[in-house]
């Protein structure tokens, strides 16, 4: 009896780690075009209507690829570093910034949040109590905001719709479950 009762306490022990990580299950967007084709296929924006660079820089570090994507009140982000290390720090930044809001309860509504050494997620779904910094981006008092932030190796994705409707997060949905990533 003693051992089933430690098989089944080991059993729920694992079960609650794997729920607890489960943001951070998804794969590296490593080809631009992977980003291009869920952005065509689940939300209908071609390549040619999103700005996009090659070899350029953000906040002085390298970027291999860059895009972003705007969809009415839906915004899309693709950055592709050449180092690891500058995408967790440019995810790292956000990430405090999220968990500052999220701690000080400045945010109304639901999250998850996950992290470990190459890979990270942060999704919300609810409203700003009061006007915030997130990163460079002033957000508004009563800005609702919708969807997640994700770094995997040296790829930086954002995937979001502030003020969005029923539709917008139905789009953000099916571009998030077309690349594989979690949704809010």
């Amino acid at each position: 009896m003693k051992k089933m009762r430690a098989i089944i306490a080991s059993f729920l022990a694992v079960a609650t780690l794997f729920s607890f990580t489960g943001c951070s299950s998804f794969k590296v967007i490593d080809d631009e075009d992977v980003f291009f084709d869920a952005l065509e296929d689940a939300v209908g924006i071609d390549k040619d209507e999103t700005t996009h660079a090659k070899n350029t820089k953000i906040n002085g570090d390298k970027v291999e690829y860059l895009i972003s994507a705007k969809d009415g009140d839906n915004h899309y982000y693709y950055v592709r570093f050449k180092k690891e290390d500058d995408a967790m720090d440019y995810f790292d930044d956000l990430y405090e910034d999220f968990d500052d809001l999220f701690a000080e309860k400045e945010f109304d509504g639901s999250h998850a949040m996950s992290l470990t050494k190459t890979r990270g997620a942060v999704t919300f779904n609810g409203e700003f109590e009061y006007s915030k910094n997130i990163g460079k981006k002033y957000v508004s008092s009563g800005t609702e905001l919708y969807g997640g932030i994700y770094v995997n190796k040296n790829v930086y994705i954002e995937v979001y719709s502030a003020n969005g409707s029923k539709r917008d997060k139905e789009k953000i949905d099916t571009f998030l479950k077309t690349l594989g990533f979690p949704k809010p």
